[in-house]
């Protein structure tokens, strides 16, 4: 299968609970994404584990075994990459076990040569709209709701393609400390040329450093980070609009406002009264 003819089939989307602690290794029967919201745990698969944590989008195969261990809540989503499957309406079981895994009984394991592999993306913030989009119609199905998670899973899908493509083995030095430096300040100014000053390189050099390696730009990063944060204080919190604006680093409640909207497609209200439906 080409990836310009995948035709998701989304059957199950859910909102996992905080704790997570399935050993021993299971597979499952369908295609998943997971979406980490909040909190730490451990991947724990046939051959490592890796840690993994808020921001971290992953992606398996049917028959991939694996279990997480720790405290964290994600969105997961069942799907074939194909339609012919559709009828079969029901997500099934996981297996308990390796051994009691029955290959025969797998909806399709056919994916394009682009995601043979396990994916696993840091920091993908940009995805967690388009995961609760399909979530909610899922729980809210409408006429178009198979369109509209079909398009969005394949939207997904091209993103880790891509991203798995053009991945290296580790993020440059530079670009994990400008990383930590926008998760540790977001609430300030965070100017290229305050950046630049801080590490001593050049605001032009550091940005195709980071472009090249994350795909996005420095500001662009900045802006997500300040989405993540903003989207956590309108869940969880009964701050007005004003005071999340001025907590996640925006200088003013319509500078928010349209950063919010343009980012994911709410209102910072809308989305509060979203959130609020899960």
């Amino acid at each position: 299968m080409k990836l310009c003819d995948v035709n998701p089939f989304m059957r199950y989307a859910a909102l996992q609970p905080s704790v997570m602690s399935s050993a021993p290794l299971s597979c499952s029967y369908d295609y998943r994404l997971f979406y980490m919201i909040e909190g730490n745990a451990t991947l724990v698969l046939s051959d490592r584990s890796v840690p993994v944590s808020a921001g971290m989008l992953l992606y398996f195969r049917p028959g991939t075994p694996y279990y997480f261990d720790g405290k964290v809540k994600v969105i997961v989503l069942n799907f074939d990459m194909t339609r012919d499957q559709s009828n079969k309406k029901t997500p099934m079981t996981p297996s308990k076990s390796v051994a009691a895994f029955q290959k025969e009984l797998v909806f399709e394991n056919d994916p394009p040569s682009e995601l043979k592999e396990l994916v696993l993306i840091e920091n993908a913030f940009e995805i967690e709209h388009k995961m609760q989009e399909c979530l909610l119609h899922y729980c809210y199905p409408t006429p178009i709701s198979d369109a509209f998670t079909s398009a969005m899973i394949k939207d997904m899908l091209c993103y880790i393609a891509q991203s798995a493509s053009t991945k290296g083995p580790e993020l440059p030095e530079i670009v994990q400390k400008i990383t930590l430096y926008i998760q540790q300040n977001y609430d300030q100014d965070i100017s290229n040329s305050r950046i630049s000053d801080t590490f001593g390189y050049h605001s032009f050099y550091l940005n195709r450093v980071f472009k090249n390696s994350t795909g996005i730009t420095i500001h662009q990063a900045v802006i997500l980070e300040r989405m993540r944060i903003a989207k956590r204080l309108l869940k969880e919190t009964t701050l007005s609009i004003n005071s999340v604006a001025s907590e996640s680093g925006f200088y003013s409640k319509s500078q928010f406002c349209t950063a919010f909207r343009k980012y994911t497609g709410y209102t910072p209200t809308a989305y509060r009264q979203k959130r609020a439906l899960l």
